[in-house]
């Protein structure tokens, strides 16, 4: 195990540990990893502690592998890892778990990201150290102790996980997702942490739930959004927060990889970018959709280029996201509405925490835009109706207004940090 990788620590319930220290405790509880190179695994925890040193474990041991949580498991999963000819172990004692997985050819080094995707069932997307760790071209780094709120095998999950274990001087403090801002405000409390990588839900989450003194005292120096669509508003309440970080937001998914990183304090990328070609990553657009081609991408078998089945259009010499192909326009009586075009425009508001636009079917003119939005202060329901259709009226075409408000009193926040 190299260096850094003893020395990188982990505060875990409190403790500080390294990478050395909790794949020691995986193997003792499994054995050595060489005895388990002859299968395909996904490794069942109970926690972060389990999770973290199996992958330290498998990365070790260049074992075909992956980590699921306990509360994640259900008969339909166990069934489709089976199908997959993935065996389910149990981290703390090794005993294979579910029924016995369908024959599968084993490819040593590969690392199974788990992704439910936005249909909600179970993707397998295959990675590998090399794919996982994107800061491999990352000159120089400075020393961060990084806030994790992601669940446990995600592709978020391990790119951080990746950061940890790959790159020296990064420490990592998970948060607990049983009480994610909660966990969080305690880890500013508690010192040490100076970055976070997270998504703009989980912003607006925190910024709701989090004493601002507590938030704006914190020593911010780095923060990374990605997820979903980064917009102007959320960009702009966390330079003002934090106006000595770093603020960076990164395309990337389980199936591309990383591709796009953004520092310019402004939503969507340079149409530049799509010019380049470095020979490691590439951008196109194709009707509408985004491309990418990077060495970062999973190991299908979509040849070099990964549909992204993102929407984006060119505005003023920058590419903006539309949203996901086939489930976000909405049609208005022919006309093309976008709800992240209207959620961008709701929040950009001074009383709007969170806003989501969706599709309602209605006769004559096939759907309306409705909204939900969280607001920064209490109002009446009508009171706020008004408010904010005067902000949209002359702004937004009048086919794109919302017809329908919904006023929720928190931020919805998913087990992915999206709404």
């Amino acid at each position: 195990m190299a260096a850094h990788q003893a020395q990188n620590r982990i505060r875990v319930d409190g403790v500080w540990q390294s990478w050395a220290s909790l794949g020691a405790a995986a193997e003792a509880r499994l054995g050595p990893a060489a005895a388990r190179q002859d299968s395909r695994s996904v490794f069942v925890v109970s926690g972060m502690a389990e999770a973290l040193g199996l992958i330290a474990y498998g990365v070790a041991g260049d074992l075909d592998f992956g980590v699921i949580e306990q509360s994640r498991l259900s008969p339909e999963v166990e069934a489709r890892f089976a199908e997959a000819g993935v065996r389910l172990v149990e981290a703390a004692t090794g005993a294979a778990l579910g029924a016995d997985p369908a024959p599968a050819p084993v490819q040593p080094g590969r690392i199974t990201v788990l992704t439910s995707g936005t249909t909600g069932l179970l993707k397998l997307i295959p990675h590998t150290a090399q794919t996982l760790n994107t800061f491999d071209r990352v000159r120089e780094m400075p020393e961060n102790g990084w806030f994790l709120p992601y669940q446990i095998g995600s592709y978020a999950w391990f790119q951080m996980v990746a950061l940890g274990l790959f790159v020296p001087g990064q420490a990592l403090i998970p948060g607990d997702f049983s009480d994610l801002a909660g966990s969080f405000e305690a880890a500013l409390r508690q010192g040490g942490v100076t970055a976070i990588s997270s998504t703009p839900t989980f912003w607006r989450h925190a910024l709701m739930s989090i004493d601002e003194a507590v938030l704006a005292a914190a020593p911010l120096r780095a923060i990374s959004m990605g997820g979903e669509i980064v917009d102007q508003a959320i960009l702009d309440r966390l330079a003002g927060l934090y106006p000595q970080a770093r603020i960076r937001h990164i395309y990337a998914s389980s199936e591309a990889g990383a591709a796009i990183v953004v520092t310019d304090g402004r939503a969507g990328f340079d149409a530049a970018l799509l010019q380049r070609q470095d020979g490691a990553i590439g951008l196109k657009v194709e009707e509408g959709r985004l491309y990418i081609r990077s060495p970062y991408a999973n190991r299908g078998e979509s040849g070099p280029w990964v549909d992204t089945g993102d929407l984006v259009e060119e505005r003023g010499g920058r590419i903006y996201f539309c949203g996901r192909a086939g489930n976000q326009m909405i049609n208005v009586g022919g006309q093309k509405a976008f709800p992240a075009d209207i959620e961008a425009h709701l929040m950009a508001h001074p009383d709007v925490v969170w806003a989501q636009v969706r599709a309602r079917r209605a006769p004559l003119v096939g759907h309306l835009p409705v909204a939900q939005v969280v607001l920064r202060r209490a109002l009446g329901a009508d009171e706020a109706e008004a408010m904010l259709i005067a902000h949209c009226t002359g702004r937004l075409a009048e086919y794109a207004v919302p017809r329908m408000w919904d006023f929720l009193e928190s931020v919805p926040l998913r087990a992915s940090l999206k709404s």
